[in-house]
């Protein structure tokens, strides 16, 4: 694994290009591959400087992540700390296991 980076602000705007791509989080002994299903903006009732947002991830079905923070990258995005929590498959949604990351 790799240092953790220090945290910054993230936006949605920074995740809305990845939306279908694949992002790795750094595991040991190697990096899984999650593909970032969607990224929607959450109504932002506190009236933040930076409006919340949730990220669904996705996974094989043979890589279970637990829930916790883990560096993310992409072809264009990080490596940042993220924290996912593991949620139900949607309906219509594909084999393996899903995630959201929460950022308000």
């Amino acid at each position: 694994m790799r240092d953790t980076p220090p945290p910054r602000p993230i936006g949605i705007d920074e995740f809305l290009p990845l939306v279908g791509k694949q992002l790795n989080a750094d595991c040991d002994p190697r990096p899984v591959a999650l593909e970032l299903v969607s990224a929607t903006p959450l109504v932002n009732h506190a009236k933040l400087d930076r409006p919340p947002f949730i990220l669904i991830l996705r996974s094989e079905p043979s890589a279970l992540l637990t829930s916790a923070s883990y560096v993310l990258r992409a072809k264009g995005f990080g490596p940042d700390v993220v924290d996912i929590i593991q949620i139900a498959r949607p309906a219509k949604g594909e084999a393996g296991h899903y995630y959201q990351a929460v950022f308000n």
